[in-house]
């Protein structure tokens, strides 16, 4: 993971997602502090967005309990870690900050400590609003015209995912279904499989998952207790050409999910600042974040930062502010931010825009299609009766629009190109034009037929360079060594030498 599949030269990653609503779910820090488990302070201390009386850090690997003491006791701090994971690998920590304290001479103190990567208060983040929506009856709206000749699914409800045939999912099919590559959903959970916290959705039965972490609940088992998640982890993988439901866009590739959000769709920076590491350091190739806050956390900064080093592409939601203003993480430079468009491939009412908005996809618009205009997947929501209810839902949002670029960055990943700059550059310049500025589609929208068999080409030509060069090296060596014996000036050293050179600037003069 991280290794360079093509040439270099490529540009810096944008950022995405949020969840600015119209009308946003108020987060209290009571709220926040019964889930936790942490005593809450003062409601008039905290706002809707963060809770200045929690304080979460950033320790550098290798920080011990003794360390974690030490520090504590020179910043006068109750320091904690934040859950077995954080001991063991990621190294967050929390604390509460001491009735009197000042807020700003204890951030300074932890922030000058070099044992400290980054501190700040916790900050609330959530799912974009207005996204979910009753169980949807099967339809034939959508239904191609014409038959393309080209291999499809059997999925009965194949035929309503007009966001596929929008990004060209079937043309890509035919270079790669996303075989090799580790997707990492940061959301509510999905409905993986049987556990004693739920049970596996149905048409999720033939995708493949790998060990994932409940941040919220410190177990091994996230699943899905709201239903946003696995929604999300369908477009990217749900099982397909299964004579069941409908299909994934990157169905051969596996889902490593990660829960950060409560049922009530709600969560903290430290637990998905923790999930970004975890992630990172299990062999995630690619990560969704279908959530967001209007304001940006450092701990989730510094994680960004750190998987996109490690190898690791971040692709987020923009928001559902139908404003400007590009919400967090999707605004962070190491993120890649995606808009949302409705089947009449116009920026969608409620899609937040702005500079950092890398790429659009379809994330569904009921405005312009009704029901059949949102995105259909499986996933399990609580019915009116309060039982869980597994069935095909038509969401709408920027929540539905992201996983649409991780399962085509996913299938970027399985054609050997790893770099998170180039899975970019590759998404951005296979992009369709968009009727409209930057600001609102970035490069444009998603073709996954065409990101897949540029990928295709830069992998291909990635290993011709190779075998070239090796060639190249090879032959002049040895005739290097054959001028030597014969006694001719410039032996093996001096060929060998040439050879490097001239194959280390192919790269340069092929493209």
């Amino acid at each position: 993971m991280g290794e360079k599949s093509g040439s270099g030269g490529l540009r810096w990653v944008s950022a995405l997602l949020l969840v600015a609503a119209a009308t946003p779910t108020i987060l209290t820090w009571r709220h926040e502090a019964a889930e936790r488990n942490i005593p809450s302070h003062p409601p008039a201390m905290t706002s809707e967005w963060s809770n200045p009386n929690a304080l979460e850090v950033q320790m550098r690997p290798g920080t011990t309990d003794a360390d974690l003491a030490d520090l504590g006791a020179k910043t006068h701090l109750a320091l904690h870690w934040n859950s077995e994971q954080s001991q063991q690998e990621t190294d967050v920590a929390d604390a509460d900050l001491p009735l009197g304290a000042d807020l700003n001479a204890e951030l300074t103190a932890l922030r000058s400590d070099p044992r400290v990567e980054a501190a700040d208060i916790v900050h609330f983040f959530e799912l974009p609003q207005g996204e979910t929506a009753a169980a949807q009856p099967a339809s034939t709206e959508g239904k191609p015209d014409e038959d393309t000749g080209r291999w499809k699914p059997n999925d009965p409800r194949y035929n309503e995912q007009w966001n596929f045939r929008m990004i060209k999912a079937e043309e890509a099919w035919e270079q790669t279904k996303g075989e090799g590559a580790v997707v990492a959903v940061i959301d509510t959970g999905v409905a993986y499989k049987d556990t004693k916290k739920g049970k596996r959705a149905r048409d999720f039965a033939e995708t493949q998952f790998v060990e994932g972490y409940d941040f919220v609940g410190h177990d091994a088992f996230p699943n899905d207790d709201q239903g946003h998640g696995t929604h999300v982890a369908g477009t990217i993988a749900e099982s397909t050409d299964n004579n069941e439901g409908v299909a994934g866009l990157a169905f051969k590739c596996k889902i490593m999910p990660l829960k950060v959000l409560s049922a009530s769709g709600s969560g903290s920076s430290r637990d998905i600042a923790e999930a970004i590491r975890w992630a990172a350091d299990h062999g995630a190739n690619v990560i969704n974040m279908s959530l967001g806050s209007p304001f940006p956390d450092e701990l989730m900064g510094s994680a960004c930062a750190y998987a996109k080093k490690k190898g690791v592409a971040i692709v987020c939601a923009a928001g559902n502010s139908g404003r400007e203003g590009v919400g967090y993480p999707a605004a962070y430079k190491d993120c890649i931010a995606v808009s949302s468009v409705g089947p009449d491939a116009t920026l969608s009412f409620y899609s937040s825009w702005g500079k950092q908005v890398a790429i659009a996809a379809p994330g569904g618009d009921k405005q312009k299609g009704g029901e059949a205009g949102g995105i259909l997947q499986n996933t399990v929501m609580t019915g009116d009766n309060g039982e869980p209810e597994d069935d095909y839902f038509s969401f709408q949002g920027t929540s539905m629009a992201s996983p649409h670029v991780a399962a085509v960055a996913a299938l970027i990943v399985s054609q050997g190109v790893k770099d998170p700059d180039e899975i970019k550059s590759i998404l951005e310049k296979s992009a369709q034009k968009a009727n409209g500025p930057k600001t609102k589609y970035g490069a444009g929208i998603l073709n996954a037929s065409a990101a897949a068999k540029m990928a295709g080409h830069v992998s291909g030509d990635a290993t011709g360079r190779f075998w070239l060069v090796a060639a190249l090296y090879g032959g002049c060596f040895f005739l290097g060594k054959m001028r030597k014996k014969a006694g001719t000036p410039g032996g093996a050293p001096f060929w060998g030498t040439t050879a490097l050179s001239v194959g280390l600037l192919l790269p340069d003069w092929l493209t």
